[in-house]
């Protein structure tokens, strides 16, 4: 059975499950020491990632939902037949998804059909729009400050509870806030919105595997996560 391996961050996991499913899917090793032995990860970060065991068994349950994983294991210096980590070479001018598609010779066509299931949806009464706002990655206060007050009875927060509250504090409103146990039951969420509004960040990975319509706040600097496609907007 193939094996593939990471050592990215969560969402740059999600962004490598279309070139997983392409090469015919199997087993996703995950190293919970963020790459430290991997020079094409040293080079690019400080030392090491933020992938732990704990983060690991976050996003397990959501990648054995996939029909393309087989296994998720923890790495333990084995030599993958697909080293995924390899994206890290091809990032100049592509998106996250497009970087790992490259780095294995594959056509971009591989991520404009949706890569993630969550069965079950939830759906939050009253509350068609899922949001979410990391604290990196900002790069349009004025947008949320003309917008939120339009919206907020019909929002509902996920993601950290930390961001949640700057969240509510930046914008000075009190938003509903859905705390979810791990990866799976915020796709879940997010699934059973109409549409997901956020910047760059582990939920609006989730919403661009599932191909949401979405709204992306963009960081003017750098925004590794844009997409061509119907139902894409970005401010």
């Amino acid at each position: 059975m193939p094996t593939f391996k990471h050592s990215g961050d969560l969402g740059d996991i999600v962004y490598a499950l279309p070139t997983m499913r392409a090469l015919g899917g199997g087993v996703l090793m995950l190293d919970p020491e963020g790459g430290e032995s991997d020079p094409l990860v040293v080079a690019g970060t400080k030392n090491r990632t933020h992938l732990t065991r704990e983060r690991i068994d976050v996003i397990r349950s959501l990648l054995l939902a996939q029909d393309y994983v087989d296994d998720v294991v923890y790495w333990n210096g084995e030599k993958p037949d697909f080293n995924l980590d390899r994206f890290r070479a091809h990032l100049v001018n592509r998106n996250l998804a497009d970087a790992h598609l490259a780095a294995f010779g594959l056509p971009t066509g591989e991520r404009d059909r949706p890569w993630i299931s969550a069965a079950d949806p939830i759906k939050i009464p009253g509350r068609d729009t899922v949001i979410a706002r990391s604290v990196r990655q900002q790069g349009n206060f004025n947008f949320w400050e003309r917008t939120m007050p339009q919206i907020v009875d019909r929002c509902v927060y996920v993601g950290l509870p930390k961001e949640h509250e700057i969240f509510e504090y930046t914008f000075e409103m009190k938003v509903e806030y859905r705390p979810t146990a791990d990866l799976l039951e915020l796709a879940r969420v997010i699934a059973g919105g109409e549409q997901f509004i956020g910047n760059s960040s582990l939920p609006h990975s989730l919403a661009e595997a599932m191909k949401k319509p979405l709204i992306l706040e963009v960081n003017r600097v750098y925004c590794p996560v844009l997409f061509e496609r119907p139902g894409a907007h970005y401010v």
